[in-house]
């Protein structure tokens, strides 16, 4: 989620809002900057942290207007209400971070779809599934689950990485969730559901998207 600190990032050369996004298999949590995507919380081995710190050198800005290859073929994305759901796909492809998404209203949809992808050997295949947490019939975790155990029946195929895109504040049991479910991440959207307050959070973490490695 964007936090309500600033952080100086070395790469942009200035302070800049921070995105709390979860990484790794044990789920930890790190800051990103929301223009250029750097990490902005120093770790031990984060080679030239220091110096790109200390010389605070200006450094041209990421711009995901410059992303011109599809990150993502097909990106799945379940359990938003319409308005949340419009700014996610309009994000996603405006910005051309997937070739194709296909909205599903719940986890249940999602995982018909799912099947369907699987089972069909023509065309592009589903790599990446975006969810909210709370959603009618299945919930996100649910159809998280549901999918890992859908994808041991079909033994040549990549796992669907997973992010949980959600105003659920993530704990102690999320992390072991997300480590289990790996590759799965997590970013927050923040206790505001106004959309016009998650349209800007939305927007970074999407940007992002294009930058992660699963």
């Amino acid at each position: 989620m964007v936090s309500s600190e600033n952080r100086f990032c070395p790469r942009c050369g200035r302070k800049v809002e921070v995105i709390s996004v979860s990484i790794g298999p044990d789920g930890e949590e790190r800051l990103r900057c929301s223009n250029c995507g750097a990490f902005v919380d120093e770790r031990e081995g984060d080679e030239g942290f220091k110096d790109a710190l200390l010389s605070g050198e200006e450094q041209p800005a990421f711009s995901d207007e410059s992303i011109v290859i599809p990150t993502y073929d097909k990106v799945v994305v379940a359990g938003y209400r319409p308005e949340i759901m419009n700014l996610i796909v309009n994000h996603m492809t405006q910005k051309n971070i997937a070739r194709e998404v296909i909205p599903c209203e719940n986890g249940e949809e999602l995982i018909m779809k799912l099947v369907e992808d699987l089972n069909n050997t023509n065309g592009s295949r589903i790599n990446l599934a975006i969810l909210d947490v709370p959603m009618p019939y299945l919930n996100g975790i649910n159809a998280a689950i549901g999918i890992r155990a859908i994808e041991k029946s079909y033994p040549d195929h990549t796992k669907i990485p997973i992010l949980f895109l959600t105003h659920k504040p993530i704990d102690d049991t999320f992390k072991k969730v997300i480590k289990y479910l790996s590759p799965a991440k997590y970013a927050g959207l923040g206790p505001s559901e106004s959309p016009k307050d998650v349209a800007p959070r939305l927007a970074r973490v999407i940007s992002l998207l294009s930058q992660e490695a699963w």
